[in-house]
């Protein structure tokens, strides 16, 4: 379920296997840099019981932090000529 989930979420995250070869290929920040790409991998239960989880992602951080102000002053232009 946790797997479809994050595979549901957006056309950017995906979940990336719990093996070491996919891992470190796809949880790096070079591999995202210039995309808008948002792996998610290392999913995992804690220790503190089995609803819980703990999850590792990588983003470019400075490519969504460029777009995240336009999407919002796009989202006020649509709402107010809506």
């Amino acid at each position: 379920d946790i797997e479809a989930a994050i595979g549901a979420q957006n056309d950017w995250a995906y979940l990336v296997a719990n093996n070491k070869e996919e891992t470190l290929q796809e949880l790096t920040p070079a591999r995202v840099t210039g995309t808008m790409d948002i792996p998610v991998g290392r999913v995992r239960k804690m220790n503190l019981g089995d609803r819980y989880l703990s999850a590792f992602s990588v983003g470019d951080q400075l490519l969504w932090g460029a777009v995240e102000p336009v999407r919002r002053m796009l989202k006020i232009v649509l709402e107010f000529i809506g």
